[in-house]
Formats: structure tokens, sequence, C-alpha cells
């Protein structure tokens, strides 16, 4: 039944990862699924104001390409952090005169 997706939400510390293997976990058992309940149900769910205004920039329009997005979107910020967890270089000065 299509009105159980409008009630999973992604919680405070829940990652977005987790709220769409979720939400499609629950989507592929509901047959003739109207996928635009789904994608506004989906979206309805979603906390991530970044990732929700990133789809409407790239003007997802159906839960598949949502999900498609969701899970670029999931890439890319993983690849971020591993960035930002990463020790910085030090930097080594450059020696305009070697000898």
């Amino acid at each position: 039944m299509s009105i159980h997706l409008s009630k999973i939400k992604q919680g405070s510390h829940e990652s977005l990862a987790d709220v769409v293997k979720c939400f499609h976990k629950e989507a592929v058992l509901i047959p003739n699924l109207e996928d635009g309940v789904a994608y506004t149900s989906f979206l309805n769910g979603l906390k991530s104001r970044l990732f929700k205004f990133s789809l409407a920039k790239q003007k997802a329009t159906t839960l598949a390409e949502a999900l498609r997005k969701a899970a670029d979107f999931i890439r890319a910020t993983e690849i971020y952090a591993e960035g930002a967890d990463a020790p910085r270089k030090a930097k080594v000065p450059i020696d305009m005169n070697p000898s």
C-alpha cells in the first residue's frame, strides 16, 4: 500500500543512504505503484534540504531518477568526507634557487 511509503521519514541522525535503502525496499513490494505518488512520498520523507535542492535543480521527476541522483549524491558526499578527513599534507617550500 502506497500510504505506507508516506510514513517513511528520514530520522534526525539517519543518513540519506539509509533512508534511500529503506524506501526502495518498501517501494518494490507495492504492486502497480504510481510513480508520482512514490516520488512525492520520497521527497516528503527527506530531511536533506541540500539534496532536495539538488533534485529540483537537476529536474528529476521520477522515483527512479531521484534514486539514481541520491546514489550519485551519496557517493559525492562520501568522497568529499574522505578528503576532508584525510590528513593535510605539509606544504613543502619550493627552492627557487636549487644548488
